[in-house]
């Protein structure tokens, strides 16, 4: 809707309360030493995006801190983002984010882990928007295809 109204958007909490910043890993789930866990610990959807994040951090050769900015960085309509640096060195790995550009497929192994799970009607709109929508129209980021037996018809309706 910002896109569409020409508007900007300034992300809260890139880091969600730190979960993204690199110190919470499967492995380590349960030794975490912050008072950040006063918000909560990551659950297992947490967990499917930290893993991704990693995995593009260890990548790049760089946090997953500065990953996961970059990534917020990378989405369409973000005008600005908010950080939460306490020490100079979660500063530096911040800031890192605004050199690092993030391939494709990078950001696209990101999307699909972080994309968030929607209920009725959404779930079904994948299965019935193609079947119902007009040729050429786009719902919910599918643009439905014409019927083939139209595009192959020299007669325009």
């Amino acid at each position: 809707m910002a896109q569409v109204m020409g508007m900007g958007i300034m992300p809260w909490s890139p880091l969600k309360h730190g979960f993204l910043s690199g110190k919470f890993r499967r492995d380590n789930a349960g030794s975490v030493d912050t008072k950040r866990t006063a918000m909560g610990v990551p659950g297992e959807k947490d967990y499917v995006v930290i893993d991704a994040l990693c995995a593009v951090a260890d990548e790049v050769g760089a946090t997953p801190a500065t990953v996961a900015l970059a990534w917020v960085r990378s989405r369409p309509g973000v005008a600005s983002t908010l950080i939460g640096a306490r020490r100079p060195d979660q500063l530096q790995a911040n800031l890192a984010a605004l050199d690092l550009i993030l391939t494709d497929a990078q950001i696209a192994k990101l999307n699909e882990a972080s994309k968030p799970v929607l209920n009725f009607p959404a779930d079904i709109n994948t299965y019935l928007a193609p079947m119902f929508g007009f040729p050429g129209t786009t719902i919910d980021g599918q643009t439905v295809p014409a019927l083939p037996q139209l595009e192959a018809s020299t007669s325009r309706y």
